[in-house]
């Protein structure tokens, strides 16, 4: 099947990529068993060079990693080596956001709930450090589904001080974890953010293998991978970004869960998708989020758009929600005859993000296409197709009703 061989193929140069830095790198691979503090222990550095969103120095046994999509400071120290003292916010404060954490790296055991800290580390090959996740975390990567199957789920746990609701924190001791990879800031001295979708363009997403590669010494390994995903990005950017814009635009329809459709609503991409489908030759439609509460309006708003991308949900009666198929678009959007105009319909131009998808409802748009943007320009370029592309990686085209590409733990190969 063509989206599986693409998504194999995106996997399989990721593999290369390690292989050919010659496996490890100079940082250490575990504890060192004396310190000398004249010692630079992360001769292999990265470098941030795109709007990523975070920063990171190094100094002698130390790497300070600053998050600014989380707000949150990170001190990692070689494992065996002096912690830094007095650096890391109390376990107990009742501080909201600008935490500093520390830990030692590289860690013997982690415990995730992040879906693009996931992907990354097993492009970094570090699986075998992940010994539990969070209850209610999903995947859609087959190995990484069978992996933690057979792992402990740990819970969250919300602490209380002078009746103020504490934020989350994860139960890692449960589980023998050192610390947890999150999506976002909290005040869990063991946890710490992974925030690509907080990137500003495209390679800046990419730049967060180097970011999980610190927590690992892997710096060599990352600043491979990148630099071939940085490689394919610009030689497809080169020959694109030439083409006459198609307008791309967001939405999606407000359904109650007895069916009945409320409103849609125009949302406005984030700056990496505006960014990224200039580089592709296309213009994303970057207005303000605006609800409609009349569906002619709403046509009238999006009547210049070339391709619609969908981010609507099917609410379920009994609770929860499902992916939504043609039919409930179709429904959604009142596709009838007076939509035929609309040139995204007239184009089969409609898209969701959920082609590659688990049965515990985790896409992959959370996983891999955070990272691999080589391959996510070039699924937005297919996007300009005259007549609906269904040949794309993450992009699942509605009117030609390509169906969803189930990923389950019988998926995995290796």
């Amino acid at each position: 099947m063509m989206i599986k061989t693409q998504l194999c193929s995106a996997a399989i140069a990721a593999v290369l990529a390690i292989s050919m830095v010659g496996g490890a790198g100079a940082n250490e691979a575990g504890c060192v068993t004396s310190y000398d503090a004249s010692k630079d222990y992360f001769p292999d550095k990265v470098e941030v060079k795109h709007s990523a969103g975070f920063s990171i120095t190094y100094s002698g046994n130390t790497k300070h990693i600053r998050n600014d999509v989380s707000g949150e400071t990170y001190v990692l120290y070689q494992c065996g080596t002096p912690a830094p003292a007095d650096v890391a916010t109390k376990a107990g404060s009742l501080q909201v956001g600008n935490w500093t954490k520390v830990a030692s790296v590289p860690p013997k055991k982690i415990a995730l709930d992040s879906a693009p800290a996931s992907a990354i580390i097993e492009m970094l090959g570090v699986q075998s450090t992940v010994a539990a996740s969070y209850k209610f975390f999903a995947v859609t990567s087959p190995c990484m589904q069978k992996q933690l199957a057979e792992l402990p789920r740990v819970a969250q746990s919300f602490a209380r001080k002078r009746g103020l609701a504490r934020r989350v924190s994860y139960d890692v001791a449960d589980a023998g974890a050192e610390w947890t990879f999150t999506t976002y800031g909290m005040s869990d001295p063991q946890s710490f953010a992974l925030n690509p979708d907080g990137a500003r363009d495209m390679l800046g997403k990419a730049e967060w293998i180097k970011f999980a590669a610190a927590f690992f010494n892997k710096e060599a390994e990352a600043n491979k991978i990148f630099a071939d995903i940085e490689s394919r990005y610009t030689a497809a950017r080169d020959k694109l970004t030439s083409r006459a814009k198609k307008i791309v635009g967001f939405a999606r329809y407000n359904k109650m869960a007895n069916g009945t459709v409320v409103s849609w609503t125009i949302d406005e991409p984030q700056a990496w998708v505006v960014q990224g489908m200039a580089d592709a030759g296309l213009s994303a439609h970057s207005g303000a989020t605006t609800a409609f509460n009349n569906i002619d309006a709403f046509y009238a708003a999006t009547a210049d758009w070339d391709v619609l991308i969908d981010g609507s949900i099917e609410p379920l009666s009994h609770g929860g929600a499902t992916i939504p198929l043609w039919q409930n678009l179709r429904d959604g959007y009142k596709f009838g005859d007076g939509a035929k105009k609309l040139p995204y319909v007239a184009a089969n131009a409609i898209y969701r993000s959920d082609l590659i998808s688990s049965p515990q409802n985790a896409t992959d748009y959370n996983e891999h296409l955070q990272i691999q943007v080589d391959t996510l320009l070039e699924d937005f370029a297919k996007l300009a197709s005259d007549s609906g592309a269904t040949d794309t990686t993450w992009y699942r085209n509605l009117p030609h009703q390509v169906q969803v590409d189930w990923r389950s733990p019988n998926d995995c190969k290796n």
